[in-house]
């Protein structure tokens, strides 16, 4: 079985058990129907299905980039595909989509970390949606046009460490109406007439466009009958909000890197005469050496009973690369071997851009290797260069020897630069678009909308640079099915937690 990285697009139906017994015969037709445009997009970039069971469909990709072109492409193409079906027969898929390490059986099907985590964040999308990893949002972040709105870690079932996950804002989400007098705000598809109930301490929400019941992270939503709904919109008077105060926090300011594990140096291995036949080979590579340790014997072919000569490694380390393959002849000009010496790997990483003025070489960097516990790097180098295709810049960051690294190895850091102190919001409070950010806040009773500025992120909370005071009463979650102007019943988060 083959080990390698890749990026996984999981799939599956929202509410395809309530589909089926609602009409068995329609749901199947369609969802074949509909699986050979998933597919058909999935190999229009080069990926591949490699597994479907019932309504779940996994693909690999070998990029990232072309494997989030093929989910937003295929979203696209099933709101054409369901726009003349009622919204309680639309087929709607929800994709997980994730960077990992998998292992590809003999029969073609992908096992590992990387497709568990992908399945556990399909889980988590909307029906219609898209959810990745930060590993994905990282690979694609610099090179597609498409916002996110950042959820997080999340703590998925059988995962053991939470994953950072993101919402695809995809195209057809757009701001919610103009309305004269009132600011346009950022709003989510499908809500411009959602009401939110305050339903056993949790929030939940009625539409009328598709009359759809969903509970704050549930996975599966029930659906609720047009007269539920009905009684559901009438009874309720005022909107019920939670709402928290800014609170003063303080921040780390942290450059992410990502990149390869490289040697920093290596130790090349020659004849020192040419012509010599290579009898036999010692080491291949990946191997481990000790300093003298026999690689290869080799001989000159026009000289029988000529003393064998034996080659050695200079240094102990592991082979990185070979050139030498029994009955060829060599050349000094060409090395036989190539050896890592032990402790001289480092991250190849590419930076942001923005976060290039304020990395430098010496500050320390915590570094984790895929598969591998975090290991302590420092910046060894920063490049002036900026790759004018994916504009992002370059760094090198000497590592302390691990005897798992492997060249080639994808690796993530964090460098920590200094600390700031501000006041701060939970990230749920913040609704972020191409216009920028927003909050919105409770003014006796009435919505309204502030751009803010943020700036640095420390777990769930959100550093606010400007557009608060830290006196206002800012909506905890209901702030994307809101408008400026609307009449809310803003309940503090101790008053709420306490009812």
């Amino acid at each position: 079985m083959k080990r390698t990285i890749a990026a996984i697009l999981a799939a599956d139906v929202a509410g395809f058990s309530r589909l089926v017994a609602e009409d068995e015969d329609d749901t199947l037709r369609r969802l074949q129907d509909y699986s050979r445009v998933f597919r058909a997009e999935v190999t229009r970039v080069g990926g591949r299905v490699f597994n479907t069971a019932g309504d779940a469909i996994l693909a690999e990709f070998p990029s990232a980039v072309e494997a989030l072109r093929a989910g937003i492409a295929i979203q696209e193409q099933m709101q054409g595909l369901n726009a003349d079906h009622p919204p309680e027969r639309r087929i709607l898929f929800r994709m997980g989509l994730n960077i990992g390490d998998v292992i590809e059986t003999d029969a073609g099907d992908m096992l590992g970390d990387g497709v568990n985590v992908a399945a556990r964040l399909e889980g988590l999308a909307e029906p219609g949606g898209i959810c990745l990893s930060r590993s994905v949002h990282e690979a694609i972040a610099a090179r597609l046009t498409v916002a996110f709105r950042d959820i997080g870690p999340q703590t998925l079932k059988n995962i053991p460490r939470p994953i950072h996950a993101f919402r695809v804002v995809l195209p057809w989400d757009g701001p919610g109406e103009t309305v004269k007098a009132r600011r346009r705000w950022p709003r989510l598809v499908g809500v411009s007439a959602a009401l939110l109930l305050l339903l056993a301490g949790g929030l939940a929400m009625v539409f009328r466009d598709d009359l759809y019941g969903r509970t704050e992270g549930s996975v599966e939503a029930e659906p609720l009958s047009p007269v539920a709904a009905r009684e559901a919109l009438e009874r309720a008077d005022l909107l019920s909000v939670a709402v928290v105060h800014p609170q003063r926090a303080c921040f780390k300011e942290a450059v992410w890197l990502s990149g390869t594990i490289v040697p920093r140096s290596e130790a090349e291995v020659s004849p020192d005469e040419d012509g010599l036949r290579i009898l036999r080979v010692f080491a291949k590579p990946l191997d481990k050496v000790a300093q003298g340790q026999a690689l290869a014997e080799l001989a000159r072919p026009d000289q029988p009973g000529q003393a064998v000569v034996t080659l050695r490694a200079p240094v102990a380390g592991s082979v990185g690369q070979s050139q030498a393959h029994v009955g060829a002849l060599t050349a000094r000009v060409q090395a036989l071997f190539k050896i890592i010496p032990q402790g001289t790997f480092e991250l190849a990483a590419e930076v942001p851009v923005k976060s290039l003025p304020i990395l430098r070489a010496g500050q320390s960097v915590a570094v984790t290797p895929l598969g591998l516990p975090e290991i302590a790097g420092r910046v060894r180098s920063v490049s002036a260069e900026i790759d004018g295709a994916t504009q992002l810049g370059r760094a090198r960051v000497s590592l302390v020897g691990h005897a798992d690294l492997r060249q080639g190895q994808f690796a993530r850091g964090v460098a920590t630069i200094g600390e700031r102190c501000g006041i701060g919001l939970p990230e749920s409070a913040i609704l972020r678009s191409a216009e920028g950010s927003v909050v919105f806040v409770s003014n006796q009773g009435h919505v309204e909308g502030r751009f803010v500025t943020t700036g640095l992120s420390a777990n769930d909370a959100v550093e606010i640079r400007s557009g608060l005071d830290g006196g206002e009463a800012v909506l905890l979650r209901a702030g994307p099915f809101v408008r400026e102007g609307d009449l809310v019943n803003a309940l503090p988060t101790s008053d709420r937690a306490s009812n």
